[in-house]
């Protein structure tokens, strides 16, 4: 009986609920437990697992990826990248409804942010959609919905944690999002047609090829950047955690030298946000290093795979206890946390299973990205709820029939692996 195991889920989950930090509650509780049942003579070990966990290579790319995403908040980028996907497709209905899921696509592309995205597309997309006749709330919800893309599209900070927490091809795994991430965006062009079309929302914004290359002039220089950052990542000449220093460098090339958009006072605000967000993650990581050392201790995953290898529809009925369980707890738990505990924890036996490891990540990946926009406590949901001054159960009464369209693209990308597979496959990785 994992003894040690039990332990420390009651002691995480008691401090839990008694307000303590994800990362303090997995530290400490996982500290006593060394403590206590002393696995290991030499307590050493801890600060050991506290430096290897800390000094990842590939988790360096974490704090890249969210400097470029700060960066392009505060750029040109983003509203540049706006006002072209609304030039493209703003002739339909339901057009800036559209253009902001078309425009979180290619800013997760550069970015891999959802908060970013959030911040980005609701102090500037709401606003517009409100003025075209679309609800403040229904607005919102469309921005809500389409950020959680910039966590699935690559390069993506949730892919990046899932792969190094898991020892998995971080290239590969991030080649593995990009269908999911087209499938999920046109999934999300389905309810917003449908309803603006039922209740007239928006104005058509009459096509025009000189109006779209105009656009372009302004905008090619975010359109090339996710070929550039992902082009030198998938072509071998960078790491991935060199290619989010490429996107760093590319951001504050165009904006900064060339379009004057950023100043010093941006850099500096853009990276003390940074230097924020990725001591949290960092501190995450290192708790949660201890905490699957202890699980791996105990070979709870072996046990798990023995026990879910008997259940009814074997690999079938796995993942769709996966799926359930995913929705359950990216309800509960922030996005990073949630990769870096339960990724390392479930991948072993779904590897013991037959299912494809890069499969398995981007399923989770999915996941944990709808549960940032998910309440009760999804960060993206908690900011764009900030930003419009919207409460949260009206956003989420008005994002219901985009979290169903999610919810079916989950399944069609978890039951059918080559929606993941095909690129890495066609790209040899």
């Amino acid at each position: 009986m994992p003894v040690m195991s039990i332990t420390l889920l009651v002691l995480s989950v008691a401090l839990m609920l008694m307000g303590v930090s994800i990362a303090v509650s997995l530290g400490l509780s996982a500290i006593v437990v060394m403590l206590v049942f002393q696995p290991v003579p030499n307590m050493l070990i801890i600060p050991q697992m506290f430096s290897e966990a800390s000094t990842s290579f590939i988790l360096l790319a974490v704090p890249l990826f969210i400097l470029a995403g700060n960066l392009m908040e505060r750029g040109s980028m983003g509203r540049n990248l706006i006002d072209f996907t609304t030039s493209l497709v703003g002739w339909m209905k339901g057009g800036l409804g559209a253009a902001t899921v078309t425009g979180s696509m290619i800013f997760g592309g550069i970015s891999g942010s959802s908060l970013a995205d959030t911040a980005t597309f609701g102090t500037i997309m709401v606003p517009r959609m409100v003025d075209d006749g679309y609800p403040k709330d229904y607005a919102a919800a469309v921005t809500l919905t389409s950020s959680c893309l910039a966590v699935i599209i690559p390069p993506s900070i949730l892919i990046v944690l899932a792969a190094a927490s898991t020892l998995q091809s971080v290239g590969k795994a991030l080649a593995g999002g990009i269908l999911p991430g087209i499938l999920i965006t046109v999934m999300l062009f389905l309810p917003n047609y449908f309803i603006s079309k039922r209740y007239g929302y928006g104005t058509k914004i009459p096509f025009s090829l000189g109006n779209v290359l105009r656009k372009f002039m302004t905008c090619w220089t975010a359109l090339i950047a996710p070929l550039i950052i992902l082009g030198s990542i998938f072509s071998g000449v960078v790491t991935p955690t060199e290619g989010a220093l490429v996107a760093v460098f590319y951001i504050l090339f165009i904006d900064m030298l060339i379009f004057k958009r950023l100043n010093w006072s941006d850099l500096v605000t853009a990276a003390r946000s940074t230097s924020v967000l990725t001591s949290a993650i960092l501190f995450i990581a290192t708790s949660s290093a201890m905490a699957n050392w202890i699980i791996a201790y105990e070979n709870v995953p072996e046990v798990m795979a023995k026990a879910l290898i008997g259940m009814p529809g074997g690999v079938s009925g796995f993942l769709a206890l996966i799926l359930v369980f995913l929705v359950i707890i990216g309800m509960m738990l922030d996005a990073g946390p949630a990769t870096l505990i339960f990724t390392p924890l479930f991948l072993p036996v779904a590897v013991s299973l037959g299912v494809d490891p890069t499969h398995f990540l981007i399923i989770m990946v999915c996941g944990f990205a709808l549960g940032l926009v998910t309440p009760p406590y999804g960060v993206c949901l908690f900011s764009i709820s900030s930003i419009c001054n919207i409460p949260m159960d009206r956003l989420v009464r008005a994002a219901m029939p985009f979290y169903v369209v999610i919810l079916v693209a989950m399944v069609l990308i978890t039951f059918i692996p080559q929606i993941t597979l095909f690129i890495p496959e066609w790209l040899g990785l």
